[in-house]
């Protein structure tokens, strides 16, 4: 249920007030976990020799398809990040929804969104927030799929 303006979660589906249409929206499970939401810590970035943590990637059930898809950051420390967001399909592609550097406030939520191609589903979303000037603040993420 939507009161003035915030959404609500209901069994993994969110609920939002969108005007002359309605709207559901589905929580997308972390691809190695049970979870559908994962806080973390940025790491620095990799290198050859080490992998930065900056990507979280959430599975696309094959039973559902979606319209479009939407990433929600939650800062702990306000600072600017580097975010971007991919859609990955099985014939080895993807499409880059979103990439930015972004100033986020502490403690308030950032939706990205991005649509999925008119003739294929994803079978992945990724999700990437990360940054040089980022580095040791933590959020939260999560994805969801929506019709």
């Amino acid at each position: 249920m939507v009161i003035a303006g915030i959404a609500s979660l209901f069994g993994g589906v969110i609920f939002t007030n969108i005007p002359a249409k309605a709207q559901s929206c589905t929580a997308l499970p972390v691809v190695d976990g049970s979870s559908t939401l994962v806080q973390k810590s940025v790491s620095p970035p990799g290198t050859g020799i080490t992998r930065s943590n900056w990507s979280t990637d959430f599975v696309v059930p094959s039973s559902q398809s979606f319209r479009r898809y939407v990433a929600r950051i939650m800062p702990k420390n306000g600072g600017e990040y580097d975010l971007a967001m991919s859609l990955k399909y099985n014939n080895d592609t993807a499409d880059n929804a979103f990439t930015r550097t972004i100033k986020l406030p502490e403690g308030k939520p950032y939706n990205i969104q991005g649509a999925a191609r008119r003739s294929a589903t994803p079978y992945q979303v990724n999700v990437s927030v990360g940054g040089l000037r980022a580095i040791g603040n933590t959020y939260t993420v999560s994805a969801l799929g929506c019709n």
